[in-house]
């Protein structure tokens, strides 16, 4: 008897833990559970992020420190190709005192700014006007040379008196060709072979007919030939003028580029 209920409660104990087992195994809300639940030792799932937007691509800065190229240059005149008029103006011209060409040269500057600060209080076609008019010339023609030849009033009146005392085969172009390669007055007017010594006290003289000082007569200031006998300069003043001496000899009315004047003749040799 005995061992029929224990057999009883064997057989009831273990269809009790099937029944468990099977139970467990068929519960849907258990293997959810147990799917979802990730095992402490399997590694946790990666994840992506998504990609960043690029950022446009920009241009670098330029470096300061680096070599910029140049900019282009305004294209530089090169100095006239030098005539044999030119040469021997040259040749000549050095040969003359240094300290005298120095001295004239500096005179002479002096001489231009006065003339140029004139233009600029008084204006272009009044300071042409005087001294066109000196030259015999148009203001016009004076205007057009001072284009052609890209100098000042200053130097267009120092170039036409020192032209209209010389005897020579040069023309204003060689002498403003010789200036354009850097050579000073003093240079050029002892090149023409006129006396050193008469050209700062002529200059000064025509400069007072630009400025407004003197009018215009038409008779450039005579500067002498080297060599030539002495006589009196004439000078202009504010208030009379000096006749020149006898045998002196001033430019014509048509003083003009190209033109000169033969002393020599002139003096009756």
């Amino acid at each position: 008897m005995k061992r029929i209920v224990m057999f009883l409660l064997g057989s009831a104990l273990a269809t009790a833990l099937v029944s468990a087992a099977i139970a467990q195994t068929t519960d849907p809300a258990g293997a959810g559970k147990s799917s979802s639940t990730p095992s402490p030792s399997s590694p946790a799932p990666e994840t992506t992020a998504p990609p960043a937007a690029s950022a446009p691509a920009t241009t670098p800065a330029p470096d300061a420190s680096a070599a910029q190229p140049a900019p282009a240059q305004a294209a530089v005149a090169a100095a006239p190709k030098s005539t044999p008029a030119m040469d021997h103006l040259k040749e000549l011209g050095m040969k003359a005192s240094a300290k005298e060409r120095t001295d004239v040269d500096k005179s002479i500057d002096e001489i231009e700014k006065n003339i140029e600060n004139e233009t600029a209080a008084k204006g272009d076609a009044e300071v042409s006007a005087r001294i066109a008019g000196e030259f015999g010339m148009t203001p016009d023609a004076l205007t057009a040379e001072r284009s052609q030849y890209g100098r000042g009033w200053g130097e267009l009146m120092i170039a036409h008196t020192l032209f209209a005392n010389a005897k020579t085969e040069a023309t204003l172009s060689d002498l403003f060709g010789l200036r354009s390669q850097g050579q000073g007055w003093g240079v050029i007017a002892a090149g023409l072979g006129l006396k050193l010594g008469e050209v700062t006290p002529a200059l000064k003289s025509e400069g007072r007919v630009a400025m407004g000082l003197e009018k215009a007569d038409g008779k450039p200031a005579v500067i002498h030939m080297m060599g030539a006998a002495s006589a009196t300069t004439k000078t202009k003043t504010a208030s009379s003028k000096m006749p020149a001496a006898k045998g002196d000899v001033k430019a014509g009315a048509s003083v003009g580029v190209g033109g000169g004047v033969d002393l020599n003749k002139g003096a009756g040799k």
